[in-house]
């Protein structure tokens, strides 16, 4: 059993699925999936995840609208939105809100985002 924090990472984009578990396997415990439905129905199965992030402009349904289905059933951890595009005024309001905890960008640094999970874990887990 690892005592690595466990992520779900949603993108619509299979090459993004592959670097962001290749490049963050060592640090993480990696769970993707190509579709929000299947992440949905994942996170419905499995309560151990640390972390949820999604990519913003997926078709069907976008990040917000996965993750505030995904929080309907399992809020007991942070969600983030991982985008190649800039922050829109409903990533903006998700954040002030505190419905997201964090904007990130494509393309991101494996040092910078391994950094960023852990501080939005472990200030969600001292919460």
């Amino acid at each position: 059993m690892s005592n690595l924090k466990k992520v779900l990472y949603v993108d619509d984009e299979v090459m993004n699925l592959f670097l962001f578990e290749n490049l963050l396997s060592n640090n993480f415990e990696i769970e993707t999936t190509k579709n929000p439905e299947k992440g949905l129905e994942i996170l419905k199965e499995d309560a151990s995840f640390d972390v949820v992030i999604s990519d913003m402009k997926m078709p069907g349904m976008n990040g917000l609208e996965f993750i505030k289905r995904a929080k309907e059933f399992y809020k007991n951890c942070p969600y983030l939105i991982l985008s190649g595009y800039h922050k829109i005024p409903e990533i903006e309001e998700a954040l002030e809100e505190g419905f997201i905890s964090n904007f990130l960008q494509k393309p991101f640094e494996v040092e910078e985002i391994t950094a960023i999970l852990h501080k939005e874990i472990e200030a969600f887990e001292s919460n």
